[in-house]
């Protein structure tokens, strides 16, 4: 979020404009940049609305990390939460923290407490362990209800109309083979609760609905958000090159070695990072420990030639305080010195992975058909709807998107004309 006054209570000087002009060019070329800019003008007032819920903010501390470390963070409330402090995207627009975290556990769980809350205060009926199996329409294709249940049907008349917000297809094993892009592997690690089947999205389109951004994940291999001294490895592949800026944020690393030229990568870390940082908490044990750059070569099946001019050009940046290659902060360029070097499987296969397509929608969360017109009585959002992500921006942002596109399907939807 920006412009909220969470920033405004420790000075950080932010506007919505700024939190667009990160968001587009962190979500590449594939984003929806019309949904993005709603998004992000909504964020004071996402703020308030979150707060109105019981969200407390204003009771934590501004993360002082360069980066959220997962397991270190509660009791703060704004963070960095992507890639704002990297080369590419300081650029395009001062970097600010804008991940908001509610308390007391600054998680997901306090989020999710504080919206169960409202719904019991406000008498909302839940329905556990009904899910969802086909949508109801009537003759003129309007969306006039469902047909839920797990053992039986259950018809639900809507009163107005129907918002879907089913989740991702990530459990879906057919529509990730189906849509999965990157030619390097996918690994078992999948972002979901055990439920993202892709109903909510198959009921949509056997209602006629087309689809968004159904080849975008979330590729995800975390270092440097896991803490400081994991961002002063090195990102390699077969080639002995590296591959990225290695205190990007997770997705972008993802990325990378999604989209490298040999299929295997590593991280590689000398004794001073790994015994700080532990990168076996992260990565699983070492591939192999090796007492020269040649025997790390070696152990990733490169040319030694090519890992060592790497290397040796790696620490000439660090003393000149500047990666030339890609960026890094220079307080984690640390020149590599002595061995042993510990090497790590860091290829996609070890990535954790989401869905982020879905039903398309327009900026009123309505459910378009295949010829872009409003299929009425339908709503979609969250990982239900491919709606901003071309990727993944930062932590936070599927919430951001959730929440925001959630909130103006229910406000659309509570106007819609009685005769659903």
């Amino acid at each position: 979020m920006a412009a909220t006054p969470l920033q405004k209570k420790f000075n950080i000087e932010d506007s919505t404009e700024a939190f667009y002009a990160y968001m587009c060019a962190a979500g590449g070329g594939a984003a929806n940049e019309q949904a993005l800019k709603v998004l992000c003008d909504f964020s004071p007032e996402l703020y308030d609305w979150c707060v109105g819920c019981g969200m407390d903010f204003e009771g934590g501390d501004l993360y002082p990390g360069a980066h959220i470390n997962s397991f270190n963070k509660t009791g703060y409330t704004l963070f960095y939460t992507g890639n704002e402090q990297a080369r590419a995207y300081a650029r395009v627009t001062p970097p600010v923290p804008r991940g908001h975290s509610s308390l007391p556990s600054s998680s997901g769980k306090d989020i999710f407490d504080a919206l169960a809350a409202t719904v019991d205060s406000l008498g909302v009926q839940v329905m556990t362990g009904t899910p969802g199996k086909r949508l109801v329409q009537d003759e003129r294709g309007r969306v006039v209800g469902i047909i839920a249940g797990a053992k039986g049907d259950v018809a639900i008349r809507a009163r107005k109309a129907v918002i879907l917000t089913a989740g991702g297809f990530g459990n879906n094993e057919k529509m990730m083979a189906e849509h999965y892009v990157y030619p390097n592997p996918r690994g078992a690690g999948i972002i979901s609760a055990g439920n993202d089947n892709g109903t909510g999205i198959l009921m949509g389109q056997s209602a006629g609905a087309a689809t968004f951004g159904m080849g975008s994940f979330q590729l995800g291999r975390p270092l440097s958000t896991m803490g400081d001294a994991l961002a002063r490895g090195l990102i390699m592949g077969e080639s002995g090159r590296r591959l990225v800026a290695e205190d990007e944020y997770n997705t972008f690393v993802g990325k990378a070695v999604g989209l490298a030229l040999t299929e295997r990568c590593f991280a590689v870390y000398d004794e001073a990072a790994r015994t700080e940082g532990a990168p076996e908490n992260f990565l699983g044990d070492p591939v192999a420990t090796c007492g020269s750059l040649a025997e790390v070569a070696e152990a990733i099946g490169a040319d030694a030639d090519a890992v060592a001019s790497t290397f040796a050009f790696y620490n000439e940046s660090a003393s000149l305080g500047e990666d030339r290659e890609f960026g890094k902060d220079p307080r984690f360029m640390i020149p590599f010195e002595e061995g042993p070097f510990s090497v790590y499987a860091c290829g996609s296969e070890s990535c954790m992975v989401g869905s982020l397509g879905g039903l398309k929608i327009d900026v009123d969360a309505h459910v378009l058909d295949l010829s872009d017109e409003i299929i009425p009585g339908l709503y979609a959002a969250g990982r239900n709807a491919g709606s901003i992500f071309g990727w993944y921006m930062g932590s936070g942002a599927s919430v951001a998107d959730v929440l925001t596109f959630g909130i103006i399907a229910g406000r659309n939807a509570s106007q819609e004309g009685a005769e659903a």
